[in-house]
């Protein structure tokens, strides 16, 4: 996979968590995901944590998977669901980002720091909280038994910028399921960190709902790398950045 396709796997996540979710009053949809759901994290997690013996297929497909069932998942859950699932879904998201610029290769990726950065994001409170919020709702509502995680999986360590904490009142039943602040500004981080440039938590927040607008009507794959690109800088450049890119990673 190439760097640009980076970019395109976080607008793919922007747009999953940006639209209404289309999700359930009971927890039937969400427990059919939960085996699946398990799967792919342990999968990914062992990948992550083993990348000696990890070849560069198996880390690509086994994160971008967990990241996809996270989606997915977030999608059909009930309500109480959605803003755990929400966050995780942002970490992961910035996982495939740090991942996808080291080219998906194991060795590079062992002491890449922003692999590094992505991985102690599991580690923080909030992330942790959003992923034992999904296994007690697993456990309590679906009865499935709880995952061992990989003491190895979430370092401990410097993070990638942390979003700050939304201000917005708590949505009542008559209102969407859109992503929160907090979720859009961890994918807009993770866009201009991908392009090397610096954003503060308003311009973040900004170029994740425009890229997730933009693609609301279709998909990322029918454009070409330089049309691609010259839509994300118009995002930079809409959403008050000084510096937008104007190459993609790799060149």
């Amino acid at each position: 996979m190439r760097k640009t396709s980076a970019i395109r796997v976080t607008a793919s996540l922007v747009f999953a968590i940006s639209v209404v979710a289309c999700g359930s009053d009971t927890p039937a949809q969400a427990c059919a995901q939960g085996p699946l759901f398990a799967s792919a994290r342990q999968r990914a997690e062992r990948a992550v944590s083993e990348l000696d013996g990890t070849t560069s297929i198996e880390l690509e497909e086994s994160v971008i998977a967990i990241a996809d069932r996270v989606a997915l998942m977030r999608e059909v859950s009930p309500r109480s669901l959605r803003d755990p699932l929400g966050v995780l879904l942002a970490a992961y998201g910035q996982l495939v980002v740090a991942l996808n610029d080291t080219g998906w290769d194991p060795a590079s990726a062992t002491n890449d720091p922003r692999v590094m950065s992505a991985r102690a994001a599991f580690a923080e409170e909030s992330v942790a909280a959003a992923r034992t919020a999904v296994e007690d709702f697993l456990a309590d509502q679906c009865e499935l038994a709880r995952g061992a995680s990989d003491p190895n999986f979430a370092l401990t360590g410097t993070t990638l910028p942390l979003p700050e904490g939304s201000e917005e009142p708590s949505r009542d039943a008559t209102e969407d399921d859109g992503a929160t602040a907090s979720e859009l500004q961890s994918f807009g981080f993770a866009i201009g960190d991908t392009y090397g440039v610096v954003l503060d938590a308003t311009q973040a927040e900004c170029i994740a709902r425009a890229l997730g607008v933009t693609y609301v009507d279709g998909s990322d794959s029918d454009i070409d790398d330089d049309e691609f690109l010259a839509t994300v800088s118009a995002a930079f450049v809409q959403c008050g950045v000084t510096t937008p890119p104007t190459t993609a990673p790799d060149n």
